[in-house]
């Protein structure tokens, strides 16, 4: 809860740089890299439609005569086997290269979010899933004396903005004494 009303607090201070940090993060690795995949998309499609011409090329072959049929079918494999791989490179780069695309949103869908929750009275399931991705609670360190645990929040939409307030992991420490059994 802390964590969501600093974050809150640290966004509404000034939006407007806020965004603009978040644009320069995403923009300069993200063009580079949907401009890669693009390329990279185009050349498994012309690698795929060469292999269909190859695979007919193949057929013919092996219909005249030309070629054994141990050799038809190894060669036959082979090429279906680099297609599949190809039509599945496609879908997957596809897809991420949209994704990519639907990120430019997602700066503004996460300041309305900060304006939705101004003051965040109680944490809420509701709250915690429309904020936080996921949560990473690390082992206990207890070498101090105390149980220190270490708790790392990751939000959604912000994963590569430098927010000062988030930087940091949460450390939870436990005061509570040990329980005697009997």
């Amino acid at each position: 809860m802390e964590r969501i009303q600093a974050v809150n607090a640290y966004i509404r201070q000034d939006v407007e740089s806020f965004q603009e940090e978040w644009l320069q993060c995403r923009r300069s690795d993200q063009e580079r890299n949907i401009r890669e995949d693009r390329k990279r998309v185009e050349q498994a499609k012309k690698r795929l439609a060469d292999l269909d011409v190859l695979l007919s090329r193949l057929y013919e072959d092996f219909v005249l005569g030309d070629l054994s049929k141990e050799r038809y079918k190894k060669m036959t494999a082979d090429y279906e086997a680099e297609q599949e791989r190809l039509k599945l490179e496609i879908e997957v780069t596809e897809e991420w290269l949209e994704t990519q695309e639907t990120m430019s949103a997602d700066v503004d869908a996460f300041v309305a979010l900060t304006q939705k929750y101004v003051d965040v009275p109680e944490l809420t399931p509701t709250i915690v899933n429309e904020y936080i991705k996921k949560i990473e609670v690390f082992a206990p360190d207890k070498s101090s004396g105390k149980r220190v645990q270490k708790v790392k929040i990751y939000f959604n939409f912000v994963d590569d903005v430098e927010i000062p307030v988030i930087s940091e992991p949460v450390v939870a420490k436990s005061t509570l004494g040990r329980r005697k059994t009997a």
